[in-house]
C-alpha cells in the first residue's frame, strides 16, 4: 500500500492518527520548502507549523488528495503569503547591491497571487494525463520511474509527456520567464 493511500486509510478510520503520520512523515519536506523562500528556519518552522494547522482544520475536504504534493503547495503558499504580508507591514529588506537594484528597477511588477493564479491556471490547462505526470514528478517529486510504475506505463511515455507539459507552460508562462 501506498504512503499516500495509508494515510487516507488512516484519515477515515483515526484522524488523530492521520495527523500524527501526516506530520511525521512531511513535517520536514514543508519546513524545508518554506524556508527556501524565507531563509530563517525558526520563522519556516513556525509557518510549517500553521500548514499542518490548517490541514486539520480542512481534514474532511482532503478526499483524493496526494499529500506530498498538496502539502508542497500549501507550504509554497504559506511562504509566499508571509513574505507578501511583511512586505505590506514593511518588514525587514534585505540588503542588494548595484547590480540587484538595475535588475529590480527594471524588472516588471507582478504580484505573488497573481503569479501563483497564472502558474495554477497553466498547470490546469494541460492535458488530463500530462498534467497528472506533470503533477507527480514537480509537487510529488517521484522519479520518472516511480510514475510510470504508479500509472502502469512506460518510463518513456513518462519523459514525453513532461517534455509535452514543460514546453506548454513555457508557451504559457512566456511573460515570466522573459
Amino acid at each position: 500500500m501506498s504512503d499516500n493511500a495509508r494515510l487516507h486509510q488512516l484519515l477515515q478510520e483515526d484522524e488523530r492518527l492521520f495527523m500524527e503520520a501526516l506530520f511525521k512523515a512531511y513535517f520536514p519536506l514543508v519546513c524545508k520548502a518554506i524556508y527556501r523562500l524565507v531563509p530563517d528556519m525558526a520563522t519556516a518552522e513556525d509557518l510549517a507549523q500553521e500548514v499542518f494547522i490548517k490541514i486539520w482544520n480542512r481534514r474532511e475536504q482532503l478526499h483524493d488528495v496526494y499529500f506530498k504534493a498538496y502539502l508542497h503547495r500549501a507550504a509554497v503558499n504559506m511562504a509566499l503569503d508571509h513574505i507578501d504580508k511583511s512586505k505590506r507591514r514593511g518588514g525587514p529588506v534585505r540588503e542588494i547591491g548595484p547590480a540587484q537594484e538595475e535588475l529590480v528597477s527594471t524588472a516588471p511588477t507582478v504580484h505573488v497571487a497573481d503569479t501563483k493564479a497564472r502558474i495554477q491556471q497553466a498547470v490546469n490547462a494541460l492535458p488530463e494525463k500530462c498534467r497528472e505526470i506533470f503533477v507527480l514528478s514537480r509537487f510529488e517529486e517521484m522519479s520518472y520511474k516511480e510514475i510510470a510504475q504508479t500509472l502502469q506505463i512506460s518510463v518513456k511515455t513518462v519523459e514525453n509527456q513532461m517534455i509535452t507539459a514543460l514546453k506548454k507552460l513555457r508557451v504559457s508562462l512566456r511573460e515570466f520567464l522573459e
